[in-house]
């Protein structure tokens, strides 16, 4: 059997006039399109995608699954010229290898102006956008965030070369963060170790070399936020001693989807699964949750359904028929919510509505085990 985890797409920019490939992975086992659900998807953007769409992927299918956060549509914008796009500013004769530099804003208008309508047009979005950047793709998270703030919901940036162009991107930030103005939008920060052994956060930053540019001016970055509480800002940061460079942009993809969605989760403590008002808690808990997030969250499917075969195996029967009837009326095309409701009505004894259900299921989708339970109830005796 083959597996996919995404697949390709382009679009033709007429600000950059190239053709850009792109990598997209959708929570719906690799169809790009999902006619039978109305169901939308936060889109989360992922600069230098040719390296890092795949594990930021699999980080968020595997955390949705889960139930930490919303499934989420991922795009991976493939480079066609990194050095132009993921520096906002030109910088000739540096010395750190980068050259043809400076063309991050056409970058990001390509972005707003062509990449985003063209996401929205073909896909489920939703109106929840993420950018996440690793290095100058880093830097040029700082960018959009501090120059076009509105155009994402929340911002990651691993390891951010703010030293670019003597570190004005840091300058641009620590002026526009010691405003109000970030209401609603958030920052995940993460550092990686580039000191030298027996050097630590504290003592780096009294440091000049050019070899500690990055982490100093990020930690800068990190104290000026904390000083300006004002500005509203949902912020977090990590430092990470045992990873290098090249290794942090793995783990600090999880703790970033995490921190970004902390709110998500529902709880399944011994008080909530056993709560006799257990489809109210759930309710009340995506209400907070859609309101957090700015649009409507529906129950995760899977976290709903096992809650009812524990009710079921609890023989809280109510709970149970509330919590499927919950899915079935929030997700009315998906064959194993409809096969679930037929399980709670065969355990009460209800042959005639059992039988219903398992027939709406097996219209959507051939189930060969809904089949057999259909054939065991309807067969003559």
């Amino acid at each position: 059997m083959k597996f996919n985890l995404g697949f390709a797409d382009s679009v033709k920019s007429t600000v950059l006039n190239e053709q850009r490939h792109l990598l997209v992975y959708t929570p719906y086992a690799g169809k790009q399109i999902r006619a039978t659900s109305t169901q939308t998807y936060p889109v989360l953007y992922v600069l230098d995608g040719e390296s890092n769409f795949r594990s930021v992927a699999v980080t968020v299918e595997r955390l949705a699954q889960l139930g930490l956060c919303p499934p989420m549509i991922v795009v991976g914008i493939a480079n066609t010229n990194r050095s132009r796009d993921l520096t906002p500013t030109a910088v000739a004769n540096n010395t750190s290898g980068v050259h043809n530099s400076g063309g991050g804003e056409k970058f990001l208008s390509f972005i707003a102006k062509e990449l985003i309508p063209h996401i929205d047009s073909n896909y489920p979005t939703a109106p929840y956008k993420l950018l996440w950047g690793h290095s100058l793709g880093g830097l040029m998270v700082m960018q959009t965030m501090v120059h076009h703030k509105d155009m994402f919901n929340g911002y990651i940036a691993i390891d951010a070369a703010i030293w670019w162009d003597k570190h004005r991107v840091l300058d641009e930030s620590k002026a526009a963060l010691g405003k109000d103005g970030y209401e609603g939008k958030t920052l995940f920060l993460a550092m990686a170790n580039r000191m030298e052994k027996g050097v630590d956060t504290t003592t780096v930053q009294s440091d000049t070399t050019e070899q500690t540019e990055l982490i100093r001016y990020n930690l800068d970055l990190v104290r000026h936020i904390r000083r300006h509480p004002g500005n509203k800002l949902r912020f977090r940061h990590a430092y990470y001693e045992n990873e290098s460079h090249n290794t942090v942009p793995f783990i600090a993809s999880y703790d970033a989807i995490r921190f970004l969605f902390d709110y998500y989760a529902f709880p399944t403590g011994e008080f909530q699964i056993n709560h006799p008002n257990l489809p109210s808690l759930i309710t009340e808990h995506y209400r907070r949750v859609s309101k957090e997030i700015g649009y409507q969250i529906l129950p995760g499917a899977t976290l709903v359904n096992n809650l009812g075969y524990y009710a079921l195996g609890q023989k809280k029967y109510d709970v149970a028929r509330q919590l499927f009837s919950m899915n079935v009326l929030n997700y009315p095309k998906d064959a194993n919510l409809q096969d679930s409701f037929g399980d709670y009505y065969k355990a009460i004894g209800d042959k005639k509505n059992a039988v219903a259900y398992y027939k709406k299921a097996l219209s959507i989708t051939e189930i060969p085990e809904t089949r057999a339970k259909l054939n065991e109830l309807t067969k003559k005796k």
